[in-house]
């Protein structure tokens, strides 16, 4: 079960770098046309499925920041459920990580200072921390 969760935080760590490819659009086009929500529709041709079937739904606020994704396997099941939260500049703050039942596994904050993330604090399911990571900058003179 260890061996799952790490597979799984790896493949959620590696989705998030890719968040804005794999988003398709950019925030500038999300926000212009006003997009609220994406869904994927998936059509199983080969294997004779006629009807979509929902791949993934992705939310989005009104900068066109993604605050929302959920995965779901063929038979609609939640594979991935995560949600964000951004500061007033628009850096990602919070990750929330759940269930397929929508319960929260695991919380990220991110902690700024002078544009920078300083600290990276992560939570239990009972909202209790477990691990700290301190950035530190050197900076050019």
């Amino acid at each position: 079960m260890k061996a799952k969760n790490s597979v799984l935080f790896l493949l959620t760590g590696t989705f998030l770098l890719m968040a804005g490819p794999v988003v398709g659009q950019s925030t500038k086009t999300i926000k212009e046309k006003k997009i609220v929500t994406r869904t994927v529709y998936e059509y199983f041709v080969e294997e004779g499925m006629d009807e979509p079937v929902v791949e993934s739904i992705e939310r989005y606020n009104e900068r066109g920041d993604l605050v929302e994704i959920k995965e779901l396997n063929r038979k609609g099941g939640v594979k991935l459920w995560e949600k964000y939260a951004y500061n007033e500049e628009g850096k990602l703050v919070e990750e929330i990580f759940m269930d397929a039942k929508g319960r929260v596994e695991r919380t990220e904050k991110s902690i700024y200072s002078d544009g920078l993330r300083v600290e990276k604090q992560y939570f239990n399911n009972k909202d209790k921390l477990y691990k700290r990571k301190v950035y530190e900058y050197e900076f050019r003179k």
